[in-house]
């Protein structure tokens, strides 16, 4: 068996390059031997005296960047000069049928994963952002890597692409969203290549731009203003002005609802919030006037258009009586109110790093940060139930939590009152009315909860009374904790249907069987230690209350 090819190596650590240097990487072990293994594959294929005589490969894109940036990175984009990469993708199995055995061995030796998955084939997809087909590895050698051809773009009026064909590194470069993930790591010469001229310069300097003129690249594709805003928020860097200004123009939120699949939008949407810099994700996204349409896919209804003349109306209606009560105006011109959205996010921000402490250990902490932060986006149709309705039509995924948050909204501030003496009850609510709202809400109560408080915040927080009321329901919560309630929601009832209908002689339960179930689970919560035989008793009273 042969060895392995030694390939000579820059080892330099490199950071952001000034100009006139050589920027130069040091690689992982996995990283150098993934290299070897598509090099060699590479010399086999021009050697076997088939149609590829000149193949030029690199890892570029987010690789790169987060390499030069000192941070690791377990995904790679493999780009091809003359070969597509699902065609690549096969000859590198070709390879491996009879040199797999000696990789696996060096990547033993060099203590990383010894894995080469199989080749997966990903279709072009352009709905879903997937525009070039992909020769994908879920695992060389602990990397995910992905095979494309270096390709040049050209779009339609619509914003689909037109045409895609083989391109230099200089056309692949041009129409990559940002200069910084528009660097190439040549494998031959182990060398980082900047074919726009930028990317280098800023990335030292902390700055987002497009490589060509930003107005064409979001006409093109206006999800790159998201993307855009995810990259700057994600690594803390700048969008330069002239960048901003064409992401600002008044034309771009419409075209991210009718240019852009609202898979797409709502992908990118998640990545911001599960990123670790959601707050000025959203502070941008708000600067920018882009909230309707990134969360709501909101555009103004024209009754020419519209087949459905009462939904038109009905909308029409939402929004004016949305706007009566002071909310966002989510389409068009600028709000002149804080935007509820706004205070909705800035609140949670607050309550996440220095508001009450039970909010944030008791209601905040079990919970994921991206779900919280989606909450805020709905905030603003607290009151327009009519607006709300229509989303599922706009294609906007609602997540599960937010309709039970509605539903439950008043009675859990009235909750709130009463466990501050605020409605004129002389005790707090008994652990059993607590419990029983604490469970009607489900596994997602800590959610419902802040919906709840963020409604309340918006209607009735104002000024030097905000902290104090924050307050009360920084009692509320902790009063939910003493009653030990938290997990409230997957107690079981002490006894089943079938328990209720044997201790009434009956054979079939009814619309009643609910009913009495959650008058034992507020009972159960009253009594913790109660026994079934003491369920039973209490329920016997009760049995003229259910006529199954």
């Amino acid at each position: 068996m042969t060895q392995i090819k030694e390939l000579t190596i820059n080892t330099a650590n490199c950071g952001p390059q000034t100009a006139g240097q050589a920027p130069v990487l040091q690689l992982s072990p996995a990283e150098g031997l993934l290299r070897q293994l598509i090099l060699a594959c590479r010399d086999s294929i021009v050697s076997s005296g088939n149609d590829v005589t000149n193949l030029d490969m690199w890892f570029v894109g987010g690789w790169v960047r987060d390499r030069l940036l000192g941070r690791q990175s377990s995904y790679i984009d493999v780009a091809l000069s003359s070969m597509t990469g699902i065609q690549f993708g096969h000859a590198l199995e070709n390879y491996l049928e009879s040199e797999k055995p000696k990789y696996i061995e060096e990547a033993k030796r060099l203590g990383v994963p010894p894995v080469i998955s199989k080749l997966h084939e990903i279709k072009k997809n352009s709905e879903k952002s997937k525009h070039l087909a992909t020769g994908h590895f879920h695992s060389i050698f602990g990397l995910s890597v992905d095979f494309v051809n270096l390709r040049k773009e050209s779009y339609s009026e619509e914003g689909s692409i037109l045409q895609m064909e083989f391109g230099t590194p200089e056309e692949d470069a041009h129409r990559r969203d940002v200069t910084i993930n528009a660097l190439f790591y040549n494998l031959n010469t182990g060398i980082i290549e900047d074919h726009t001229g930028f990317g280098l310069n800023d990335l030292a300097a902390g700055v987002i731009r497009t490589p060509s003129c930003p107005s064409e690249a979001f006409d093109d594709d206006p999800l790159r203003v998201l993307r855009l805003i995810r990259l700057a928020t994600q690594l803390g860097f700048r969008i330069n002005q002239e960048t901003i200004d064409a992401m600002r123009v008044a034309e771009r939120p419409e075209q991210l609802c009718t240019k852009v699949s609202r898979q797409r939008v709502e992908a990118e949407l998640m990545k911001i919030l599960k990123g670790p810099n959601t707050l000025s994700a959203f502070q941008l996204i708000h600067d920018l006037y882009l909230y309707g349409a990134v969360f709501l896919q909101w555009l103004p209804w024209c009754a020419d258009d519209e087949d459905d003349k009462t939904t038109w109306f009905l909308a029409q209606w939402g929004q004016n009586y949305a706007k009566s009560k002071g909310l966002l105006q989510v389409w068009g011109g600028k709000d002149d109110y804080q935007s509820p959205w706004a205070r909705a996010f800035e609140t949670v921000a607050f309550l996440l790093s220095g508001g009450p402490k039970p909010l944030r250990d008791i209601l905040l902490q079990p919970e994921k940060l991206e779900d919280i932060w989606m909450l805020t986006g709905f905030v603003p149709l607290g009151l327009d139930w009519i607006g709300f309705a229509l989303l599922p039509g706009r294609g906007v995924k609602v997540p599960e939590f937010v309709s039970p948050s509605r539903k439950n909204e008043h009675a859990i501030r009235d909750y709130m009152r009463e466990v501050n003496g605020d409605l004129f009850s002389p005790e707090r609510p008994s652990r059993g009315t607590l419990g029983a709202l604490i469970r009607a809400c489900g596994r997602s109560w800590r959610l419902q909860v802040l919906y709840a408080l963020l409604m309340d915040d918006f209607e009735y927080m104002h000024g030097k009374e905000r902290l104090a009321w924050l307050e009360r329901w920084s009692r509320f919560v902790e009063y939910i904790s003493e009653q030990r309630l938290e997990n409230a929601p997957y107690i079981k009832p002490i006894l089943n249907g079938h328990d209720i209908l044997s201790l009434y002689g009956r054979e079939k339960g009814g619309p009643m069987m609910q009913d009495a179930l959650n008058d034992l689970m507020e009972w159960q919560f009253d009594h913790e230690d109660a026994t079934k035989e003491e369920a039973m008793e209490w329920m016997l009273t009760r049995k003229e209350m259910y006529p199954f």
